[in-house]
């Protein structure tokens, strides 16, 4: 049985989005098919990323991984402007806060599968999860990862 792919899974021009028939769905971050070197443009896009994720109930996990051996290794910071501006500062402010709440609000589990470099946003890999159950599977962290006293 073949798994079905949303419109959503070719938006993004930096995140390879796959998903098999028991509903785990790959997200690899990439540039051009090799590591990522973030910009502004993809801190606009996942925004919405994470926000179609959470909200497609065919995910049953979701698996974060880098490509080329490297997660998040480098940025480039052109591309956001002069972040001196109150105005260009304020978007990419809200963008941030508006990534992390949609990656938190991702209801089935998340793994990250981490190789190489993560130099920029660590906190896409490590955001506290609960132990959860979706689909017969269970993902629960590691013990003493300090997500047990949330």
């Amino acid at each position: 049985m073949k798994a079905t792919q949303p419109d959503y899974f070719t938006t993004y021009r930096s995140l390879k989005l796959s998903r098999d028939a028991q509903g785990v769905l790959v997200v690899e971050f990439h540039t051009k098919g090799g590591p990522l070197t973030f910009t502004a443009q993809d801190h606009t896009d996942f925004v919405d990323a994470f926000y179609r994720i959470a909200q497609d109930r065919e995910n049953k996990i979701v698996i974060l991984t880098g490509t080329g051996g490297e997660f998040i290794p480098g940025i480039d910071f052109a591309t956001f402007g002069n972040v001196a501006d109150p105005e260009v500062w304020s978007q990419v402010h809200d963008e941030g806060v508006q990534i992390l709440e949609n990656l938190a609000n991702i209801r089935v589990p998340v793994i990250a599968a981490i190789e190489g470099h993560v130099n920029v946003h660590s906190e896409y890999a490590l955001l506290p999860r609960r132990s959860r159950k979706s689909g017969g599977v269970s993902a629960k962290p590691a013990a003493g990862d300090g997500s047990d006293s949330l």
